[in-house]
């Protein structure tokens, strides 16, 4: 089957299947009593190798359609795995078709309390499967594999001390072989038992806090993929903004025109990923970049000789230019003009890494160039999101 096509058929059941499910409930022929259920926002399309994936992202109250993103990777362990690893021993071995995974947490072997400290989410799974003296992807597939999914599961990976916690809302693996009959019998068949799957459902409001938050991690902590993905996830979730900021309102990706500089300026504008709301009615400007999950450290050199490495530093630049912007006065009645926008004494945050290469007192040396600029990392973003010390 051509990619496109797989793309194009799992659009169809999928929105099929959303838009018949929120009928449903809203008609009231399905009861879910008190709990809230929780559909998902994008589609992430993906080549790897032998293998075709879609797997859906996000927590929204309601079924809006689904946002589609593509990506390739070279390897389909790598993707379960979310590390460069040649040697897989998995937990589980697919040797067919139309197999499935519930509310199931998988893992190679783990250290329970580091874990479960960074991804508050796995309290949610209180069934784990953990392989002893595993490594890399905890599923492998054989030469029989045809299809199998995943709803709401989580898997848990390790290596040399560096773990990632992958939360699947969502997800179908199928031999890219696979053919229009046999792709329309293994969504079929997964729904063939009758029980609500591919959503979440959330009992309170903490519960879909750390779903949301789940998600996010899985995002940021994807090999190779774009800035851009997270960006769309937190646009699409703006609740993780408001609450891990404490922001009254955010402006996302304002576009903003340089109607006066000193003359050296080439750009036509700046393009700042967040403009945050403070109470005094001003903004402060954010820009993020990625886990930068290719790195052990966002900084370099010794305790006295402390300094980010480029790619932070890049971003520190980029702060610096979108303070300069408001620095003089036509830009600033500009901005205001096109999105209300005041600024008066801007925080510049930096959001990057995670804790795996931002240890707090290596930053904070670091940052003795910059004390005006705040370096937070994604997971601390999601531990105040959530509502938790880190």
């Amino acid at each position: 089957m051509l990619f496109e096509n797989f793309v194009a058929e799992s659009k169809e059941f999928f929105n099929s299947y959303y838009c018949h499910l929120s009928t449903q409930l809203q008609e009231g022929v399905l009861s879910i009593d008190d709990n809230v259920v929780i559909y998902p926002s994008m589609a992430l399309f993906c080549q790897c190798g032998d293998y075709y994936i879609v797997e859906l992202l996000g927590a929204t109250n309601t079924y809006d359609g689904l946002i589609s993103k593509r990506h390739k990777e070279k390897s389909i362990h790598r993707y379960l795995s979310q590390f460069e690893l040649e040697d897989h021993q998995p937990l589980v071995h697919l040797d067919g078709s139309n197999n499935g995974f519930i509310n199931l947490c998988m893992a190679q072997e783990y250290d329970v309390d580091e874990v479960a400290r960074r991804f508050p989410l796995l309290e949610l799974y209180p069934t784990k499967l953990v392989r002893v003296g595993g490594s890399g992807s905890p599923i492998s597939f054989g030469d029989n594999f045809s299809s199998f999914f995943m709803s709401n599961c989580v898997l848990v990976n390790v290596n040399d001390g560096l773990f990632r916690c992958k939360n699947i809302l969502t997800m179908f693996v199928v031999r890219k072989s696979i053919n229009k009959r046999e792709l329309h019998d293994a969504f079929k068949d997964s729904l063939s038992d009758k029980r609500l799957k591919f959503v979440h459902v959330a009992s309170e409001a903490r519960e879909k806090k750390l779903i949301v938050a789940g998600q996010l991690q899985s995002i940021y902590l994807f090999p190779s993929l774009h800035e851009t993905t997270i960006g769309e996830f937190l646009k699409l979730h703006p609740k993780i903004i408001e609450d891990a900021f404490k922001a009254t309102k955010f402006i996302y990706e304002p576009y903003l025109e340089w109607k006066e500089h000193d003359g050296t300026c080439e750009d036509t504008a700046i393009n700042p990923d967040l403009l945050l709301e403070r109470e005094d009615g001003n903004y402060d400007i954010y820009d993020l970049k990625t886990a930068l999950l290719t790195k052990k450290s966002l900084t370099k050199a010794g305790r006295s000789r402390r300094r980010f490495i480029d790619y932070v530093e890049e971003g520190v630049a980029q702060l610096a230019n979108y303070r300069e912007y408001f620095s003089y006065s036509l830009n600033i009645k500009h901005a205001y003009e096109k999105y209300g926008i005041k600024v008066n004494l801007p925080k510049l945050v930096l959001v990057v890494g995670s804790w795996e290469n931002a240890p707090i007192e290596e930053v904070k040396q670091a940052r003795r160039r910059y004390p005006d600029v705040e370096i937070i990392d994604y997971d601390t973003l999601c531990h105040q999101f959530i509502g938790v010390e880190g």
